[in-house]
């Protein structure tokens, strides 16, 4: 087999292409493809689950040698306390009597194959290989859970960052009403209440901004946690902004690698039953052999034999049944697992999809709202410049616009995660998907 040849191969090219992108990272945009290519190039359940599916194959390969016979040499030496005959003799010749000697030295090559087992071997290759594929669809599992991970850490700094641009805005409009109620309490045409406010408003909106940027300082650090390398190499401002193109075809759950996982692990708990119950019947295998007999000063005789050998244990103690009953029992419980990962999946596919739904609606509501609130805010400005306005109704318009802007990039973002999520559920989230289904920006 090749399988672990395609593998490497694969592993260095993506090595080698994720530390190209993590070599400019610093200097052009980071995208959300060069995060996820890092993290599965420098996670270690990425690596934990590749090596599984090596183990796996290498127990495939195992037990499909035994469709081969098996070959064997054997040599000995022994040194006997009184001579011992040498060769063994098949008839009694008096006027050729047999050597003896104290020290003898014995080869065989012996060649062993198993011509009926009633069906114990291809069982067990049927389990090797259904354990092999299990373990591959556990790998995908393994990398679209990074994935998700990684884009999830990615779309939190976008988030982040959106909120802190909104909160710096609201920050700036606020310094300039603390300076205007400033200005016109020095002239005498306002109270100091207009000052009290407005500084007190601005000290809010302050703390937010405080906020709002130890959230996008501790989304950075777990994005590049995820991609292995330095949190100060990575900025905010360097991450490419991502929307959906597309909204993500409904597939069903036949595709989840969760699902297909148990699939197969209930057909190797299948094979294990068979496997088991093979162990009824008997058993034929059909040797030959090359002896050697001699002593250290020569005299070796060369013979071969051949045979047949029946095996059948009539009785174990009851030890046979319960192995089958064991195997029968993992059996069901491999079913119910794939019955349990079937409900798991459907259940997530529906959050999922509904999901998609409500974050589109949220953001198509919030980003009219923004645009309201803005001009809201502009003609309560206006107004209080002319003399006519209110400050607590600006006041108020910019903390309704501040929400608005950060709940359109939330719900903005959170649009793309359920499309993540739901990708995932489906079975097609990969490194292709995440460069067909999200359109980045500068």
């Amino acid at each position: 087999m090749n399988r672990p040849i395609v593998q490497w191969s694969r592993a260095l090219a993506l090595l080698f292409g994720t530390s190209l992108s993590i070599a400019g990272a610093a200097q052009a945009q980071l995208t959300l493809g060069d995060a996820v290519g890092a993290a599965l190039a420098a996670h270690p359940s990425v690596s934990a689950a590749a090596a599984r599916v090596d183990a796996a194959d290498g127990a495939s390969d195992a037990a499909r040698a035994a469709r081969l016979p098996g070959v064997a040499i054997d040599a000995g030496l022994t040194r006997f306390q009184e001579p011992m005959i040498v060769a063994p003799f098949h008839s009694l010749d008096f006027t050729d009597p047999p050597t003896f000697d104290r020290t003898l030295l014995q080869g065989r090559i012996a060649m062993a194959y198993t011509l009926f087992d009633g069906g114990e071997r291809s069982a067990r290759i049927n389990g090797a290989d259904a354990a092999y594929e299990a373990t591959r669809f556990g790998r995908s599992a393994t990398e679209m859970s990074v994935i998700e991970e990684t884009a999830t850490a990615y779309v939190n700094v976008l988030s982040a960052q959106a909120v802190l641009d909104a909160a710096s805005a609201q920050v700036r409009a606020l310094e300039e009403e603390a300076d205007r109620a400033q200005r016109r309490f020095d002239a005498g045409t306002s109270a100091e209440l207009d000052v009290l406010r407005a500084r007190a408003t601005l000290q809010e909106a302050t703390a937010q901004l405080a906020s709002a940027e130890a959230r996008v300082s501790l989304s950075v650090r777990s994005l590049a946690r995820l991609m292995g390398v330095d949190g100060a190499s990575i900025s905010s401002d360097a991450l490419s902004d991502v929307t959906a193109t597309s909204s993500s075809s409904p597939t069903g759950i036949s595709q989840s690698p969760v699902v297909l996982q148990a699939d197969r692990a209930a057909h190797a708990a299948e094979a294990r039953v068979s496997q088991e119950r093979a162990g009824r019947l008997p058993t034929v295998q059909a040797g030959a052999g090359l002896l050697d007999f001699g002593t250290l000063d020569g005299g070796h005789i060369a013979e071969w034999q051949a045979g047949l050998q029946v095996s059948w244990p009539l009785f174990t103690g009851g030890a046979r049944s319960a192995a089958v009953r064991r195997a029968q029992a993992e059996l069901t419980a491999a079913r119910s697992d794939l019955d349990v990962a079937r409900l798991q999946v459907a259940q997530a596919v529906d959050v999922a999809e509904t999901s998609v739904v409500e974050a589109d609606a949220r953001a198509e509501a919030l980003e009219v709202a923004v645009v309201q609130w803005e001009e809201v805010a502009r003609i309560e400005a206006l107004a209080l410049q002319a003399g006519s306005g209110v400050q607590g109704d600006l006041l108020r318009a910019q903390a309704g616009l501040f929400q608005a802007r950060a709940g359109n990039a939330r719900a903005r973002y959170d649009a793309v995660l359920s499309r993540i999520r739901l990708a995932r559920a489906q079975g097609t989230l990969d490194r292709s998907w995440i460069d067909e289904a999200l359109e980045a920006s500068q």
